[in-house]
């Protein structure tokens, strides 16, 4: 009898950490809908030497997990963090793109977040831990507004002598400066990546 009565509290215990809260920050289609990727696509690009890099194996997927997580006992705080990820691998230099939504939630507070979107490229080829540089983000409710505002959009813009328009451009980050790493990605809501400009001056155009 004791032995049930104990299992019986440890069932509760557990079950008052499990969110039910996972529906709470699932993306609207309004919202998924500033990434124009299904994961599918093949992208390819040119670089200033004629070179092609291909991008493809792709998927887009969403994930939740819970992080913040208190220990021991039951858990009275809690974040959820949601993504939806679009990521296209390429045997160059074992590089990857990356565009991705997320949006959290605040249990402590009860504070949805405001989805963002963001992009990364990381490559793995001779280091082991990976370089990676990341790129924005900006609200998917006012990705042109806030674009706008930082200086980062422009209505058409000439990369290599092809005319795009509506493009934003997105400075890169990278813990490894010393490492060649991404300096600007320019992005279309409609067309997707159309360009990335490394720290070597190097610029890839879609094809």
């Amino acid at each position: 009898m004791k032995n049930s009565i104990f299992l019986i509290l440890l069932l509760f215990i557990s079950s008052c950490c499990d969110s039910d809260l996972i529906n709470t920050i699932s993306f609207t289609q309004d919202e998924l809908a500033v990434n124009p990727y299904n994961g599918s696509e093949v992208l390819i690009f040119k670089d200033d030497s004629g070179k092609t890099i291909t991008y493809s194996n792709g998927y887009r997927r969403s994930t939740t997990e819970k992080v913040s997580e208190c220990d021991g006992g039951c858990c009275d705080y809690y974040n959820l963090v949601r993504n939806n990820i679009a990521l296209f691998e390429s045997t160059y230099m074992e590089s990857n793109l990356q565009v991705i939504i997320v949006n959290d939630f605040d249990k402590y507070t009860g504070t949805k977040g405001s989805p963002l979107i963001s992009f990364a490229w990381c490559y793995y080829e001779n280091t082991p831990l990976g370089v990676v540089t990341s790129f924005g983000g900006l609200p998917v409710d006012s990705v042109k507004e806030k674009a706008l505002a930082k200086g980062w959009y422009r209505d058409t813009i000439y990369l290599r002598n092809r005319l795009f328009y509506d493009v934003i451009s997105l400075p890169g980050n990278c813990s490894k400066p010393d490492k060649l790493h991404g300096d600007t990605i320019y992005f279309s809501e409609t067309e997707g990546i159309v360009g990335l400009r490394f720290s070597d001056g190097n610029l890839w155009v879609i094809q």
